[in-house]
């Protein structure tokens, strides 16, 4: 086992303080009968934790959970039916020794990137793995990295996210024969509905013609998505443009507006489907969203070159449909899922509003644009695999760790 001075210093420097009030009142609770394992959460982890202590209550009746986060204990309703939810502890020695003591859980879980010496090596013979690691991109500096390095060397097992996130921990001091893709934990979004029949029927109207589709498009990038679809008429000339507006309420006057500038306009409220003539077809209706994704291979999403939509819709909604993305690079409120799809190159990501057109007309070639939606599809159907995965794999350490105390 890898040792680090500093990291020695560190725990000894933090022993000298008497435990904290948190760890004193974690420590005041008894130990439950049967199996226990505790599940220590980095910041910004419970909601994809949850998934899998809920995916632990199916697979394992009578297991117990005792989850800790940073600042306030997890909301109880996020979690199974008998989970005990704590503010994480303090970083204290004395007060990490005192709460397993009284606790004597059968296996320690991180989930996410922290390394609390404290509990990694406070936990003598109870093992302790790592679950949803994706470590960043950043360098260390070099005193940090010997003590992560001496701390991922006590730990029995690792999954990350990732391959790139499995290539970090190997290089900075993770056991390769320890580390293993879990994949990302995610639970699948439900695909938005529409009426089976119409959405046949108006596939049946528009026939072989290429269509594409612009959401929530605030009055900023409305020249911009006019622009990108009169360079793809160019390509295609019977191309038909599906634009949702921002705000529908604005839809009147664009119509009125757009007409004016010679487009063939129809909307949803008033004609109710595209006819062969219109070259743009204002949804006015965000109820509609499933039904246009189903329709469109291509999908722009709006207010990501401006950051000006009230009304953002997230590229898991496409993503789930088939449908491929294109977005610019303004992507709050949603950048952890547009993250997800770049990495899985998921998605097409256009640096200037000038480029929106090049991408709607190079994925007009549908092998383009079928792998872009198979990879986002991927994605959004990924997460209960992942979650699965992580969860056998804990059970599988559980099982190995209560086995190894009954020799």
């Amino acid at each position: 086992m890898r040792r680090s001075f500093l990291l020695w210093l560190r725990l000894t420097l933090a022993g000298l303080r008497k435990p904290g009030p948190l760890a004193l009142r974690a420590a005041q609770v008894e130990r439950p009968a049967g199996p226990l394992v505790w599940l220590v959460l980095s910041e910004g982890t419970e909601a994809d934790a949850a998934l899998v202590a809920r995916r632990l209550g199916q697979l394992r009746a009578g297991l117990r959970l005792r989850v800790s986060a940073p600042g306030a204990a997890p909301a109880a309703a996020l979690w199974p039916k008998g989970t005990e939810t704590f503010a994480a502890p303090e970083e204290s020695p004395a007060g990490i020794a005192r709460l397993l003591a009284r606790w004597r859980p059968d296996l320690i879980v991180l989930v996410g990137n922290d390394l609390p010496a404290a509990v990694i090596c406070g936990a003598g013979k109870v093992p302790v793995m790592l679950v949803d690691a994706c470590p960043g991109a950043a360098a260390r500096p070099l005193l940090l990295r010997g003590q992560q390095r001496a701390l991922l060397g006590r730990l029995s097992r690792i999954l990350t996210r990732d391959p790139a996130s499995s290539v970090a921990l190997k290089r900075l001091g993770a056991d390769p024969a320890k580390v293993e893709i879990g994949g990302i934990l995610a639970e699948p979004p439900v695909p938005l509905r529409c009426s089976d029949p119409e959405r046949a029927s108006i596939a049946q109207g528009l026939r072989a013609r290429p269509v594409w589709l612009a959401t929530a498009v605030p009055e900023a990038e409305i020249e911009t998505v006019l622009a990108a679809h009169t360079h793809a008429l160019r390509l295609a000339h019977r191309m038909l443009l599906i634009l949702a507006p921002d705000a529908q309420e604005d839809a009147v006057a664009l119509a009125a507006r757009l007409e004016g500038e010679g487009w063939a306009v129809g909307r949803r409220s008033l004609e109710g489907e595209p006819d062969a003539e219109m070259q743009v077809f204002l949804a006015d209706d965000p109820g509609d969203y499933g039904l246009w994704y189903r329709l469109a291979p291509v999908t722009y999403m709006g207010g990501t070159f401006t950051g000006a939509a009230y009304h953002a819709r997230s590229p898991l909604e496409p993503a789930a449909l088939g449908s491929a993305i294109i977005h610019g690079p303004r992507t709050a409120p949603f950048t952890p899922d547009y993250t997800r799809l770049t990495e899985a190159r998921a998605a097409r990501a256009v640096a200037s509003e000038a480029q929106l057109g090049e991408a709607v007309a190079d994925l007009l070639a549908p092998d383009r644009a079928a792998i872009l939606a198979h990879n986002a599809w991927a994605v959004t159907s990924g997460g209960a695999g992942a979650v699965e995965a992580v969860a056998r794999a804990i059970l599988t350490e559980l099982d190995a760790a209560r086995g190894s105390e009954r020799e």
